[in-house]
């Protein structure tokens, strides 16, 4: 199974890579298939690319969703 997470952007490196971020973890994640990606943005990573960027509200949601569902697995 694979799975997308939403990060924060919080440094912009260069066009193509940014360091990203969610809770105390954080990333360089490759950048070059998004544009217009400024600090503060919410993107959707996965394996270390970003897809797409997200508004706030669904990042937070998104991170929901998947506490949620990693603390079944610990049951």
């Amino acid at each position: 199974m694979c799975l997308a997470v939403p990060y924060q952007v919080v440094e912009i490196i260069d066009e193509e890579n940014c360091l990203v971020k969610v809770g105390s973890g954080s990333q360089k994640c490759f950048a070059g298939l998004v544009e217009n990606i400024k600090l503060n943005d919410w993107l959707v990573v996965h394996a270390g690319v970003a897809i797409e960027k997200i508004d706030k509200e669904d990042a937070e949601e998104n991170l929901k969703v998947i506490a949620e569902w990693t603390a079944t697995l610990d049951e």
